[in-house]
């Protein structure tokens, strides 16, 4: 645990996430602040800053946390410190979702009395309240497609293709199952969808009316991160490490 924390503050690729990350989310409030809030019952700035900005640092986060050790041959290495493979990869993704987490969080708490006060400003409601419930609504998200692109990394056994996959599938793929009848009601968009609208109490792409209940929305989720790690463990498990 304590060598995935070194490499996650020593590295370059989180510091320039992160750096990045923030920068997204500025550029929200900037134009919030010059363009106005909208309908801020809706929070549609917080949910392209806050929400949209930490969602690809985290997709970019999962997918170097694994990837990172293929792009520069250091798996093998890794591995005879430790030989354990399941407890190697328990521990990476533990540390990508504690860093996710932690993050979210921060940039929620530091940016909502910020959008609240917008909002004020161009006679709009957008309590600090409702953000903080909707930054949890974010964290669920972004801890569910950090794991997606640590599972589609293991998986290729590459930072890049990880990476690309994982954007391409929550951002196209996804969308595009969830407006297919029937097939589209077990779009892991669908349960992360139904999960940020229950937690945030505000409607995530029109699903407050005809969205999954909680419950069904949570084994759609579980359902799908089960299959995408079951799969990438199993394969990592049994093959040989370049």
């Amino acid at each position: 645990m304590t060598t995935e924390l070194r490499k996650l503050l020593a590295l370059p690729t989180p510091r320039w996430t992160l750096v990045a990350t923030v920068f997204g989310v500025v550029v929200a409030l900037v134009v919030a602040a010059l363009a106005g809030p909208g309908d801020g019952k809706d929070m549609m700035p917080v949910q392209l800053g806050v929400g949209l900005a930490t969602s690809v640092g985290a997709i970019v986060l999962g997918a170097w946390m694994i990837g990172v050790e293929y792009g520069q041959r250091t798996l093998r290495r890794a591995l005879s410190a430790d030989p354990s493979r399941a407890r190697l990869v328990l521990t990476k993704l533990a540390v990508a979702l504690g860093a996710v987490t932690v993050v979210t969080l921060l940039i929620s708490a530091l940016t909502a009395p910020l959008f609240s006060a917008i909002g004020s400003a161009h006679d709009e409601t957008m309590t600090i309240a409702d953000q903080l419930q909707y930054g949890l609504a974010a964290l669920a998200n972004n801890l569910i497609y950090a794991t997606v692109a640590f599972a589609l990394a293991l998986l290729t056994r590459s930072m890049a293709g990880g990476m690309a996959l994982a954007l391409v599938f929550a951002f196209v793929i996804d969308s595009l199952m969830s407006a297919i009848p029937v097939v589209g009601e077990y779009a892991l968009g669908t349960g992360v969808m139904g999960l940020m609208t229950e937690i945030s109490g505000v409607a995530i792409g029109g699903i407050q009316e005809s969205g999954p209940s909680l419950l069904l929305a949570l084994g759609i989720t579980a359902a799908w991160l089960a299959a995408m790690l079951g799969i990438s463990v199993t394969r990592f498990m049994r093959t040989d490490v370049d």
